[in-house]
């Protein structure tokens, strides 16, 4: 066996401003769900708290 470089592809190679833009939409899908959930939680609570009190 000959004491070769590997060379890698470019495509495997990490490109930061791919993995950056890459981290920066999962960020912003992470706070939107998140945003969602809260919204709906509070609504949900909300929701029951009024039906308690019509029905209660």
């Amino acid at each position: 066996m000959r004491n070769e470089e590997l060379s890698v592809p470019p495509e495997l190679e990490g490109d930061d401003d791919i993995r950056q833009s890459y981290v920066y939409r999962r960020n912003r899908r992470v706070r939107g769900v998140a945003w969602i959930v809260i919204a709906a939680l509070i609504l949900a609570g909300g929701g029951s708290t009024v039906l308690l009190t019509l029905f209660g």
